[in-house]
């Protein structure tokens, strides 16, 4: 299968090159956007399995363009390649929906990675921020398991999987139900527990004291 991605960057020549090592794998099928307002045209019209989003766009900034897109009925998996690879840029990125968030300095395959992992409705941070992250998304342990008692009995199976660090056809597998069921899911649980991300789902599920299995 074959995940179309949809390339956000003004930068023409870093996103051609970034293109070219897409379109030279076997699973990608690339296509780049060097204007933000158009990205929100191709975003609605072509649903790309995934977004590779700039911070900086010019007029307006990849972080709301992130939040655009994310609002989309059918929004793909965003990950921010971004220069400014620190905490607070990376909490404003998700909770504006962004699932991965990667340096520009980070090698090729790392960036590939991410994006795979996006795509099958994962999770992708770099090594040592995701305890930031959380740290960032505090909030007492109590008030998280009161979030977690709205949740019916299956999305609260889904959550455990995800706090497992299982993506999206791994957790349908798993429940024997197709991957557009389980993404259902957790698009329902976000909307219960105020989260805008898969990453502040997990968080919410951490605090509320779930563990990995």
């Amino acid at each position: 299968m074959r995940t179309t991605l949809l390339i956000v960057d003004d930068h023409r020549v870093f996103s051609q090159g970034l293109e070219a090592l897409f379109a030279g794998e076997p699973d990608f099928d690339p296509m780049v956007v060097t204007d933000p307002e158009q990205a929100q045209a191709v975003a609605a019209a072509r649903k790309p399995d995934a977004v590779l989003m700039d911070i900086r766009l010019g007029n307006v900034s990849g972080i709301e363009l992130t939040r655009r897109l994310a609002a989309l009925p059918t929004p793909p998996a965003i990950v921010v390649l971004t220069a400014y690879a620190d905490i607070p840029t990376a909490v404003e990125a998700i909770r504006a929906g962004a699932v991965g968030f990667v340096a520009k300095s980070a090698p090729v395959e790392q960036v590939m990675s991410a994006v795979r992992a996006a795509a099958l409705g994962g999770t992708w941070l770099p090594a040592g921020l995701l305890g930031a992250l959380l740290a960032d998304f505090r909030a007492p342990a109590d008030e998280g398991q009161q979030l977690i008692a709205q949740l019916t009995a299956r999305e609260q199976q889904v959550l455990g999987l995800m706090v497992s660090g299982m993506d999206r056809n791994r957790i349908a597998l798993q429940l024997h139900q197709s991957p557009n069921t389980v993404r259902t899911y957790i698009h329902n649980m976000a909307a219960k527990l105020g989260c805008h991300s898969a990453i502040e789902v997990v968080s919410v599920g951490l605090r509320a004291g779930l563990r990995p299995q």
